[in-house]
């Protein structure tokens, strides 16, 4: 490399946050909009405090609004004046409210009217100014998706995606084989081919011809249900009539990201029923998801029915000496506010949307339903990971062939509270734990190793909004870099998507330090392992992956539960605590450095709350963690062996993930 090849790249958080305060002080001048009392769709001006006397809770609608985790605090008094001397505000807040009201990118940076951001997959909803304009459009070109026939995609749960040309191959023989049964019921003189089902030697045929040709059919109609939907195909890119190539992916994708699906750029279950749905049922849908984030926030609650099972909910005793089932306070909230809003299909919506040109900070008082009596201010809540099933074995045997890593239970995060003594679950959240992850040794090559999750009794004490990963040294220097369109022109730049903060980062929107806490004036013990949003999502729900050793959880549950958590204990707001790290590195000719000036925005537990790891079922060969590398297959490495892993048992400078 010459010098003159040498240059140095910056695309820093401590830039792009500060050109972006004065999105946070217009929507702090936001609040305190206008509030009006709803019911059954009426509304009626009303004073906040007359809200209060008359038991309302108050849902912010405005275009401000953030999650408490990224509220801003009063700063601690100042003992010479006993005054605040004003509020601690969380340095991300910003950049979340851009990419809800897609005024922003994942950077801080403007976008371009007229893009969309669609981060609800990932824990970003968008606001009400945005939802309202997606109404609006739909509305004013109803019949662009007329010509699509929903039956069609209705009456297909799944399509299998053919590529390549063994798929190719069986494609061709399948309109081969339908060809034949076609001739042979006009043969015998039958209406259809349909109708040879009922011939035993033929049946098999038939039904697999039927289903193949439901699945041509519903490709088609999808193909024309993602053009008509409008803004989903990347212009730069040419779709093939007939093929899943790359811009019907990158269709499929936005579609999906659009509206929430989890189903993985594939036409599963949620997608189809989707696609199969008109523009304004959509819509309903994608505003009833949001509203459920606004109303859940208001009512501050929970329990959202993921702790029932076979037979229903569980039960307790309530203050009455009383059995009653854990109620799904979500749902109970959600349809009280759309009963008061009177927004309970499409029209209706739509309708409530017109009436309010403007949602500037906007609230609604309206009546929810009353909570259990094991509420408090401080609730005596604890948590259990449960690993389930655990393979310590490798992936790989010395000769390179795959092991059996199949997993039947998952795991799984539970938050209970203790009331009259009795331990009740409110929440179950599917999670992930450690298991073999690629890692860069001192020699400079990559091994396999085993980064796993700690088990036994921590704590929370710390729990942070917009929290930063610091990768180790270990970490794969190409994970670094991304390209990002600057100015116009691509260009590679410091991947803080990864470092954080952000919707992308190792630790998603928000994450708690699962720890052994100190004793005797000794500081905590911290091995890297945290409880965090996390935007791969097929890691958790994916029964092959894993993680580095954190236990993740889907950004949105996350936001919910530690909103939840920080409201019902006693703790205190930090703020942002400085960082001012930095570090530069060499990617193929060019030098980058990392600038991060803040750790996160830190709330403390005390007293901690106790979380209770399991060790799971341990399955395979293997009972112990393996500490040493193993290598990839494939890999050719230098000869002896490989060096001794550095860092502590997980290699987490400053975290996992």
């Amino acid at each position: 490399m010459t010098p003159g090849l040498l240059r140095l790249r910056l695309l820093g958080w401590s830039v792009a946050l500060s050109t972006s305060m004065a999105t946070v002080a217009a929507a702090s001048a936001s609040a305190g909009g206008p509030l009006v009392r709803v019911e059954a769709g009426k509304e009626s001006p009303i004073e906040a405090a007359d809200a209060t006397r008359q038991g309302l809770t108050v849902v912010d609608l405005g275009d401000a609004w953030v999650p408490y985790i990224f509220r801003d605090a009063p700063a601690p008094v100042d003992p010479s004046t006993g005054v605040s001397p004003g509020s601690l505000q969380s340095r991300y807040k910003s950049v979340y409210l851009g990419l809800a009201d897609d005024t922003g990118d994942l950077d801080g940076q403007p976008m371009a009217p007229g893009e969309h951001n669609y981060l609800e997959l990932y824990g970003i909803p968008p606001t009400l100014r945005v939802l309202r304009q997606r109404f609006l459009d739909d509305a004013a070109a109803g019949d662009r998706c007329a010509g699509v026939q929903n039956e069609l995609l209705r009456a297909v749960v799944y399509i299998p995606l053919r590529e390549g040309k063994v798929a190719e191959k069986e494609a061709q023989k399948l309109l081969a084989q339908g060809r034949k049964l076609e001739a042979e019921a006009r043969k015998r003189g039958l209406a259809s081919m349909a109708e040879l089902a009922g011939d035993p030697k033929l049946g098999e045929q038939v039904a697999a011809q039927l289903k193949y040709q439901a699945e041509r059919a519903a490709f088609a109609e999808a193909e024309r249900r993602l053009a008509c939907e409008g803004g989903l195909f990347d212009k730069k890119l040419r779709h093939e009539p007939g093929k899943f190539d790359e811009a019907l992916r990158t269709a499929v994708i936005r579609f999906q990201r659009k509206h929430k699906l989890y189903d993985a750029a594939a036409f599963r279950k949620e997608t189809m029923l989707t696609l199969g749905r008109s523009l304004l049922e959509n819509d309903h849908v994608d505003l009833l998801r949001v509203l459920t984030e606004r109303v859940v926030s208001a009512a501050d609650v929970l329990e959202d029915g993921s702790v029932d099972g076979k037979s229903g909910p569980p039960t307790y005793k309530n203050d009455k000496g009383e059995t009653v089932p854990v109620r799904n306070l979500v749902e109970e909230n959600l349809q009280a506010l759309v009963v008061a809003l009177d927004i309970d299909t499409p029209d209706k919506a739509l309708a409530f949307l017109r009436r309010h040109e403007s949602f500037t900070g906007l609230g609604v008082a309206v009546r929810l339903p009353a909570r259990p009596d094991y509420y408090a201010p401080h609730m005596e809540l604890s948590v259990e990971v449960d690993r389930g099933d655990v393979i310590y074995d490798p992936p790989f045997d010395a000769s390179g062939k795959p092991n059996n890593m199949s997993r039947h239970r998952f795991p799984h995060m539970t938050l209970r509270v203790r009331y009259r003594d009795q331990t009740i679950p409110l929440v179950r959240f599917r999670t992930t734990i450690g298991g073999w992850r690629s890692d860069l040794a001192s020699n400079g090559y990559e091994y396999l190793r085993y980064k796993g999750s700690d088990v036994g009794p921590r704590v929370w004490r710390n729990i942070v909004a917009g929290p930063v990963w610091i990768a180790p040294n270990s970490t794969p220097v190409r994970t670094l870099v991304k390209s990002k369109n600057v100015q116009g022109s691509s260009q590679l730049v410091v991947n803080y998507d990864e470092v954080g903060p952000g919707y992308l980062s190792a630790y998603g929107l928000v994450a708690a330090y699962n720890v052994v806490p100190g004793k005797d004036g000794k500081p905590d013990w911290d091995n890297g392992v945290r409880v965090h949003g996390s935007s791969e999502i097929l890691s958790i729900r994916n029964p092959d992956a894993y993680s580095h050793g954190c236990h993740r959880l889907m950004n949105h549950l996350a936001v919910r539960l530690f909103s939840f958590v920080l409201h019902h204990r006693t703790m205190s707001v930090e703020g942002e605590k400085p960082l001012n790290f930095s570090r530069q590195f060499l990617w193929k000719e060019d030098v980058y450095e990392m600038r991060l000036p803040s750790r996160g925005y830190h709330f403390r537990l005390e007293p901690p709350l106790p979380v209770n790891v399991l060790e799971g079922n341990i399955l395979g060969k293997q009972r112990r963690p393996i500490t040493a590398y193993y290598p990839k297959p494939g890999t050719v490495y230098p000869p002896g062996p490989p060096p001794s892993p550095t860092g502590g048992p997980e290699n987490r400078a400053g975290g996992g993930e």
